[in-house]
């Protein structure tokens, strides 16, 4: 028998391979094998939905090989086995070895001992004899088989499609990277060729937490490259070839019958260039000659981006009409696992929350092709086509895994066809100095009748907070009134915590740091991490009339000063102040508030009171909308003062805030705000100012009323400076002035009230 040595041009990405074997067969004709093999897997757990890796889920190995043939056929390889291990970090799923096919579906199961069928696994190795026509060197449970490309699970009576599998549970912590590669194939290029061993690559997949994609807003797409992943836009139906789509797929325009497996497109119009359309209502099949429809089953659709409807996307386009319909990426899979898209971005910022994302689309319903070798489009039989699944001939789902770095985060699951569009991706945060990522989609089903999709509108945004000031829009008050201000972060993730308080005179042109921030402590609030930022109480006066504020957030103290990795909100609040001082007279000297039986009790003093004032006490949840609980009429002669007391008949069962309003006719005014709640508040200091310049703001919050004594204690033990205060129960806003002398260097701030003591390390920064 001669016999020819293999010539093997082997081509590696991944875990992507195809193998040529060109030989003669026992007969001595002349046979060209082509084999392709690559591993994957399904994250069984997210099912449908997709999702991250995490603990305990169950993922199903799926290794792919795949014998064609190109001239002399047909063809086979000889002596076939899978041989895998059980990775660290993973637990085999006991009953779980199995054949598949190209769909998924279980073709042949085995039981885990040795000697009575062709699976096995023995403590973590794992066995396979491929190769089950009975007809043609069966594989047993001690030989391997042969496999012939016409041998089943068949993809058209040409090809044959061979998925080992096995399902294994994560058991590695958050955070860990598994293996999920490994394991290799073994066969003989004939019945008495030297076995050769096909070694799948380590592939690295991250346990992390299955966020999902950002819950609140998101900013500018820094993809890049293909036109921000829109794919552009233009007049002719087929685009050019795409730079960012690997070597593995070859550009194809669209015709009857491509792009086939192994190729892309780039169409604004999915119809065939032979038999152009817009519509998609012809039949499928489209017995059309030539056909309107791919294959005479794709659908023929336009692109997504802009479209009215996400889910229903743009309808084909009109070229005739529109020079600038916009494109989308086409894949029809290869029967190897392997990667579609890869894109490296620059620019990004550290320690930040990115959302990764795209949009696809099953784009073929009768695409199906049984293990017999029998499409879905074939009605003759016996043997009948075998659907999907249950009105489903759509045949393989596209899978889809978005890897970043060399590292599988995310898998889409199983796209099964609906006519639709589908947004997936997941968020993903960037490292302490981490600037730039490669990333990957790749595909984890071997194609071969199904598996065809569109990909649009990839997307790398990130995770902005949603920054609410309060008051919204803006304060108008008396000249000498207090100003209250704060903001509300809510965010996806607990790490913008850096905050700055910014400041316009120019009607908004230009903004200057205010000197107040702070890192905040967000607590998790219905869903989203969440912390107030709030700007030191003011007098209203010139200086602060027409002035416009602003917050800005980072997740570092370097990202805050630089304006591509810090967030504003989009709204402001503005300090509007009216000189009415000399229409209302009456004023407050003191305006204090404490709990009885959950019932605030409210005192405050008057001076200089005017004939037919009246003081009205409001109540707010929120500190910014108040509403009137009662209203007090002056009693005092006038020029004179009295005291007055207020009990709220309604229950305080959270915090609230009171204060009062001044009314002379139509002039009037605000009081300061006094904070209550029916938790018994803690002495402690919150959204402390730090580092400080030429003053030191601070909250306390204190469980009831009285005097303070504030300190500032240089490193020897020396007292600096120092204020006593008289402070209410509830939140109190302090300030210790006159520090624009002191050198810049570390300080004890020091409050003292009774025998509670607070001491807080900070930082005198010069301007």
């Amino acid at each position: 028998m001669k016999r020819n040595l293999p010539i093997l041009p082997f081509y590696m990405k991944g875990i992507i391979f195809f193998i040529f074997l060109l030989f003669h067969d026992t007969d001595g004709n002349a046979q060209t094998v082509v084999v392709d093999y690559g591993k994957s897997y399904v994250n069984i757990t997210k099912g449908l939905t997709g999702g991250t890796v995490e603990v305990g889920d169950t993922l199903e190995m799926r290794s792919t090989f795949v014998v064609r043939c190109t001239s002399g056929c047909p063809a086979f390889v000889d002596s076939c086995a899978y041989y895998d291990t059980v990775k660290a970090g993973t637990a085999y799923i006991p009953s779980s070895l199995a054949v598949r096919t190209n769909e998924g579906k279980i073709y042949k199961s085995f039981t885990d001992v040795s000697g009575d069928d062709c699976g096995n696994i023995t403590g973590n190795n794992i066995r396979i004899n491929l190769g089950f026509n009975n007809a043609d060197a069966p594989a047993t449970a001690f030989r391997r088989g042969r496999v012939r490309n016409t041998h089943k699970p068949s993809l058209f009576g040409s090809t044959c499609v061979i998925v080992a599998s096995y399902r294994l549970r994560v058991t590695s912590a958050l955070g860990t990277i598994i293996n999920t590669g490994g394991g290799r194939i073994t066969y003989q290029p004939t019945t008495s060729g030297t076995p050769l061993s096909l070694n799948y690559p380590y592939n690295n997949t991250i346990i992390s937490t299955n966020y999902g994609i950002c819950t609140n807003t998101v900013g500018t797409n820094a993809l890049g490259t293909e036109f921000n992943g829109t794919f552009g836009s233009g007049r002719p139906r087929n685009r050019t070839a795409s730079g960012s789509v690997p070597g593995t797929y070859t550009y194809n325009m669209f015709t009857t019958n491509g792009p086939g497996d192994y190729f892309y497109g780039i169409p604004n119009n999915t119809s065939t260039q032979t038999n152009y359309t817009t519509s998609n209502a012809w039949a499928k099949p489209d017995p059309t000659s030539p056909t309107h429809r791919v294959f005479q089953v794709w659908d023929i659709i336009g692109d997504h981006t802009g479209a009215v409807s996400p889910l229903l996307g743009n309808p084909a386009a009109d070229t005739v009409a529109n020079a600038n319909a916009g494109y989308m990426l086409v894949v029809n899979a290869s029967y190897r696992i392997d990667s579609a898209f890869s894109h490296t971005i620059s620019g990004l910022c550290p320690n930040t929350y990115y959302e990764l994302s795209a949009w696809f689309r099953n784009v073929c319903s009768k695409c199906g092709c049984d293990s017999n070798g029998k499409g879905a489009s074939n009605s003759s039989g016996p043997p009948f086509y075998i659907p999907t699944a249950t009105n489903d001939s759509s045949g393989v789902y596209p899978n889809l895994t978005l890897r970043v770095n060399g590292i599988d985060y995310y898998t889409t699951g199983n796209l099964r066809y609906t006519g639709l569009w589908v947004k997936k991706g997941f968020t993903y945060v960037t490292g302490p100095l981490q600037t730039s990522l490669t990333m990957t989609i790749r595909n984890n089903a071997p194609g071969g009748g199904g598996n065809d999709w569109a990909i649009d509108d990839i997307s790398l945004a990130t995770c902005t907070p949603t920054l609410n000031l309060v008051p919204s829009g803006g304060t108008n008050v008396c000249y000498g009134n207090q100003v209250d201000m704060y903001t509300t972060v809510r965010c996806f993730s607990p790490n913008y915590i850096h905050w700055t308080w910014e400041r316009s005179t120019n009607g908004g042109a230009t903004w200057t740091p205010t000197g107040v921030s702070g890192i905040g402590s967000p607590a998790m609030v219905a869903g989203e991490w969440q912390y107030t930022a709030s700007y030191p109480s003011f007098l209203g006066d010139s200086a602060h009339h027409n002035n416009m504020f602003r917050i800005r957030v980072a997740s570092t103290a370097g990202n805050l000063l630089n304006p591509t990795c810090s967030y504003t909100a989009s709204n402001t609040i503005l300090v509007w102040v009216n000189n009415c001082s000399e229409l209302l007279k009456t004023d407050l000297v003191d305006f204090t508030g404490q709990l009885s039986d959950n019932h605030a009790q409210l005192a405050w003093t008057s001076t200089n009171e005017q004939s037919g004032v009246v003081f009205d006490v409001q109540r707010s949840e929120n500190k910014t909308d108040f509403i009137t609980i009662g209203s007090v009429n002056g009693i005092a002669l006038t020029g004179f003062g009295n005291t007055y007391r207020f009990t709220d008949n309604q229950a305080i069962n959270a915090q609230t805030f009171y204060r009062i309003k001044v009314r002379e006719g139509e002039a009037q005014k605000n009081s300061k705000i006094v904070t209550l709640s029916s938790k018994q508040e803690e002495f402690t200091i919150r959204s402390l100012i730090n580092p400080f310049g030429t003053q030191l703001s601070f909250e306390l919050l204190s469980p009831t009323g009285g005097k303070v004594n504030i300190s500032l204690i240089d490193s020897y033990g020396r007292v600096l400076k120092q204020s006593t205060e008289t402070i209410q129960g509830g939140l109190n806003n302090l300030t210790l002035s006159g520090l624009d002398q002191l050198a810049s260097s570390g300080y004890i701030l020091r409050v003292q009230m009774g025998n509670m003591i607070l001491n807080k390390q900070v930082l005198k920064q010069m301007p």
